[in-house]
């Protein structure tokens, strides 16, 4: 049943030791993993993560929290890099907009300009886009759409139904994670999301009840699925871990 499972968003490269946390989550059952970049130094640690483990793929981008900690040169920098190596990764991401953070509009105008400029070099080389959308999921997607943005996946876009179902008729994929767990709202989302436009992700390590997750969660964020659409898991499982393959490779 388990031989499908999937991670669609985590951060390997976050972790002191990678080995150790793709050898529990091949344990758990998850045959397949996205390690989505932050930063440039992010970027050339999960190019050598994805290099050495067959079970984990990688992600370019610039997270766009970390954008705002950057000048113009080093952001720069980090854009020709991903440009450069764009070759060895399966997708740009992770990218987008983080309002939470973007307070003055400057920093808006900031997050948006290279949003866009992600957003183009995914286009030109036919590779799908993991999309962060923090207080922001609205802009996001008016973005997506006046750009053109084909392959796209939202992660963690859980916040509300009227845009998770907005994106599901562009064909866009979502993502969900352990916050369902404990997330009573974001769960009744879920329930809104066709099995066809559904990941599951763990966006690893960020803590979830005061515990660092891993991908090895995987497992627990299916049954959750499992429960809410009334389905076995067996069946979330094969779904979301097709839905992988057919999106990331």
């Amino acid at each position: 049943m388990m031989q499908m499972l999937s991670d669609s968003h985590c951060h390997l490269d976050w972790f002191r030791s990678p080995h150790e946390v793709v050898e529990r989550a091949e344990k758990a059952g998850v045959q397949k993993m996205l390690s989505c970049s932050t930063n440039r130094d992010s970027c050339k640690k999960n190019i050598g993560i994805s290099e050495k483990f067959p079970a984990v793929k990688c992600a370019l981008g610039i997270h766009p929290a970390d954008l705002l900690k950057m000048g113009p040169a080093e952001a720069e920098k980090a854009f020709e890099f991903i440009e450069g190596n764009l070759g060895k990764a399966a997708a740009v991401g992770e990218v987008g907009l983080d309002f939470k953070y973007a307070a003055m509009p400057a920093q808006r105008e900031m997050q948006e300009d290279y949003f866009r400029r992600f957003i183009s070099l995914a286009l030109e080389n036919s590779k799908p886009i993991s999309v962060h959308g923090r207080y922001a999921e609205p802009r996001c997607l008016e973005i997506l759409r006046s750009e053109g943005a084909e392959k796209v996946h939202l992660h963690w876009f859980t916040n509300s139904e009227k845009n998770a179902k907005e994106a599901v008729s562009r064909g866009h994929f979502i993502s969900c994670g352990p916050v369902i767990l404990g997330d009573a709202h974001s769960a009744e989302v879920v329930k809104s999301i066709p099995l066809e436009n559904l990941l599951l992700e763990t966006d690893a390590p960020v803590p979830f009840s005061g515990a660092e997750s891993e991908p090895s969660w995987i497992p627990r964020v299916c049954a959750k699925v499992a429960e809410l659409k009334g389905i076995p898991a067996a069946d979330v499982a094969k779904a979301t871990g097709n839905n992988f393959s057919a999106f990331y490779g």
